[in-house]
């Protein structure tokens, strides 16, 4: 340029040698004039010129990747689902596909928790032209759910029937079952209790257990189920007595209860004494002559919990003179 003459190049497209990605790639502009009020005074050498400029990659997400949720087992890991995967962000007509082959999903950590943000990892672009775009690993979110835990080891002692249904339980042998290896999970058995399904007497009766809980620093992603076992409620001994009536002599040992009662029955049990056969040990007349009745048995809605320490019984009685 002469001086200060107004001229100067306006105009032209550039184009790069190709589409790709790369650094320094050339570029070509064509088409190039001059403008301003002295642009008349002059003439371009060339209407091209070159330099050069980076294509750097164009950046993609994937769409439609979530993850399943799980029940807790101290890992992080997660399993994605990748069937409605979708790239976006891919210029049209390009040649760009995902690579699912190789994506892992990983909890941020292995703790229960809701909405826990799961990052996909492992997903490849492949195609003609994946080498123009870089891939960013998407992420979701999923659940992990507490594990349950059981317990083996518990026994109830069998008992003599007493109205409850109250079971002693022997805890000593009592261990956690499920616990994930590494995890500290403590079973507390200060506040177990046993409970018979009803106090009734029965065989391999079963007892509910309740009062377990967990400790330890790992105790939240477990959920435990309080075990149940059998134990035995054997018939509670009752003694029965009677007294016979005095009679007028009759020549026979023949004896008439007067009453029976029992003792040893719990609460306001329904069991009484009943039946049985009374004889005095002769048939002659005297006073506080032994009778013995024997055949005694029990009835009422509890009598299947109790049992006769004996089934006979004496008491005495009066056998007068006929006239």
């Amino acid at each position: 340029m002469v001086g200060s003459d107004n001229a100067s190049l306006t105009g032209g497209t550039a184009t790069f040698a190709n589409k790709n990605v790369g650094t320094g790639k050339t570029v070509t502009a064509t088409g190039l004039s001059l403008s301003g009020t002295a642009a008349g005074n002059y003439q371009l050498a060339s209407t091209s010129a070159s330099t050069t400029a980076d294509i750097t990659a164009k950046g993609l997400t994937v769409s439609g990747v979530t993850a399943n949720n799980k029940v807790y087992d101290a890992a992080t890991t997660a399993t994605p689902n990748l069937g409605s995967a979708a790239l976006v962000g891919v210029v049209s007509g390009d040649t760009v596909t995902l690579n699912t082959a190789s994506a892992a999903g990983t909890f941020a950590n292995a703790s229960v928790g809701t909405g826990k943000t799961v990052t996909v990892s492992g997903l490849a672009l492949s195609g003609a032209d994946a080498g123009n775009y870089t891939l960013t690993q998407p992420t979701t979110t999923a659940n992990i759910t507490t594990k349950g835990l059981t317990v083996s080891g518990i026994t109830a002692n069998n008992k003599v029937y007493d109205g409850t249904t109250n079971a002693t339980l022997n805890v000593a042998s009592a261990a956690l079952v499920g616990v994930a290896s590494g995890d500290d999970v403590t079973l507390n058995t200060g506040s177990a209790a046993g409970a018979f399904a009803n106090a009734n007497v029965g065989t391999a009766k079963a007892v509910t257990v309740s009062g377990l809980t967990l400790g330890g620093t790992a105790a939240a992603n477990y959920t435990l189920t309080q075990p149940s076992t059998t134990a035995n409620i054997t018939a509670a001994t009752v003694t029965g007595s009677v007294t016979a009536n005095n009679k007028t002599y009759d020549g026979t040992t023949a004896a008439t209860i007067a009453t029976r009662t029992l003792s040893g029955v719990i609460g306001s049990d329904n069991v009484s004494l009943s039946g049985g056969t009374a004889t005095f040990a002769d048939a002659n007349a005297g006073n506080g002559k032994t009778v013995t009745a024997t055949g005694l048995s029990l009835s009422g809605t509890a009598a299947g919990n109790y049992q006769l320490a004996s089934t006979s019984t004496t008491t005495t009685a009066n056998i007068t003179a006929a006239t």
